[in-house]
Parts: C-alpha cells; structure tokens; sequence
C-alpha cells in the first residue's frame, strides 16, 4: 500500500481574518484590522493525511504551525522503538517550536486523523515577535497550560494508578475536544468525536493494549462513559472528575500578566 504524503492544500487557503479557530490559537489577540499583517508571515497550509508524519525528533525545524483541524499526537521515541505519547494536539495548537540549542525538534508528530496546518517559518518567527510582542506572550501562555497538563500526566505515572490516569486523559481530551472543535459535540448524548485507538491511549499513558480495554471496559460497566463508533460518551462527568482529581480549568491558557488595576 503507497504511503500517503504530505500536501500543498489547494488554493486559496484560508484567509486569516476568515479564521474560525483564531480564538484559541497563537494570535488569538491580534487586533481583526491587523489580521492581515498575520498574514505575510504565514508561508503554507498543508494536508497532512492520517498517520502520516508532519515533522520527526531530530531534524532540523523548518517551519512552525497551527494545527488548523485534526488530531495529531505529539510523541518521542525509545531507543527500543517505542513510541511515548506526550501530547494529543487539537485545533489552535502551536507546533515545532521546541527545539534544541542546535535547532533540532525534540519530538515528532504524526497525524491521527486527515489533518490540516498553517506553516509559518521558523526563521521569521524572532520577527514576528519583535513586531508584536504579545504575540510572544501568548506563546509562554499556551505553553505554561501544555506544561502543566504534561506534569498531571508524569505525575499520575509516579503516584496514581491506571483507572485514575486514564479517567483523566478522557476528560481532558473530552473538555478541549468541545472547545477546540464544538462542532464534534453532541449535547443530547454529552460525547464528542474520538478517534485514538486503545494503542494511543496506552502509549500516553504508558500502558498495554489489554490493560487499557480492561480499564474503558469497567468504566462503560460502572455507568461512567460509553466509547464506541469513534465517539466518547462522558456519563458521569462528576464520579470521574472525582477518581482523576480532573478541573478543566486546567485546559485554558491563562494569561501571565495581570491587569491589576
């Protein structure tokens, strides 16, 4: 079977001042009459097509992105080949930009789903935020949230067990899944669109296949959630919220500096 590659989308691509996820992306507080300043810097929109690889650990970063649909998982690799998930990226996310002294990327992200970036090159990127610097600020913002949804994780490895991590994962791909993408919530049955599989789950959250069908299967059995035909159903939102210690506060980008006055 012909491995599918990476695509120039067709033209025209979206307009930046057309953007429908610029509220929870890196220029979500760019005045809309300097929105077309946004847009000089921005080089491509890419198809990238599912499990195909946008960008690996180890070369040199080209280009930074958001993710303007899709799922794609962002994840480093063991010398023994397997993969460790680091983070489930959704619309508005800001990829790439972590590198090394040497400019090398520190992980590789694959695409979960058929998915769609805007690339931005690297090499404007200290322009960009000399002509603006908020801009830079809501990079730190967006980055402060990732890194503390990623120390939740390490730290349930370390302290909590396999029901109370994987309840936490669910929650938080489910809250960000309705904020990130509203139109793949379902408010009749509270479920949105879920297309990882149990080996995506149990590479985040670092355990097998089977332990992670046994664990959704004593959740669906326990009245908590139903996940099936790619749609997770959270049934009791409180008993889970409650077992993974889960706030979704803990999803927003909060700003670094206040406004005290």
């Amino acid at each position: 079977m012909k491995k599918k590659s990476i695509q120039t989308r067709k033209q025209p691509h979206t307009e930046c001042t057309q953007c429908p996820i610029r509220k929870l992306a890196l220029f979500q507080g760019v005045p809309p009459d300097r929105l077309e300043w946004t847009q000089k810097y921005r080089d491509q929109q890419f198809v990238i097509p599912s499990k195909a690889t946008l960008y690996r650990e180890g070369n040199e970063a080209e280009y930074v992105y958001t993710l303007f649909d899709g799922w794609m998982a962002m994840y480093q690799t063991s010398r023994e080949g397997k993969r460790q998930i680091l983070r489930f990226a959704l619309p508005g996310d800001f990829l790439g930009f972590q590198t090394d002294q040497k400019g090398m990327i520190s992980h590789s992200v694959s695409a979960l789903t058929e998915s769609v970036v805007c690339a931005f090159p690297r090499s404007r990127l200290q322009e960009m935020f000399e002509e603006n610097p908020t801009l830079a600020l809501r990079l730190a913002s967006m980055g402060s949230r990732d890194m503390n949804l990623c120390q939740q994780h390490q730290a349930f490895r370390s302290r909590k067990d396999a029901y109370e991590s994987i309840a936490f994962l669910l929650l938080e791909l489910f809250h960000r899944t309705r904020e990130h993408m509203n139109q793949n919530y379902d408010p009749e049955t509270n479920s949105v669109v879920f297309p990882l599989t149990q080996e995506d789950i149990g590479d985040a959250v670092g355990l097998t296949n089977v332990h992670v069908n046994r664990i959704l299967r004593q959740f669906h059995k326990l009245g908590l959630i139903d996940c099936h035909h790619r749609r997770l159903h959270i049934l009791d939102e409180d008993k889970l919220a409650d077992m993974s210690e889960f706030d979704k506060s803990m999803i927003s980008s909060n700003p670094l500096i206040y406004n005290l006055t």
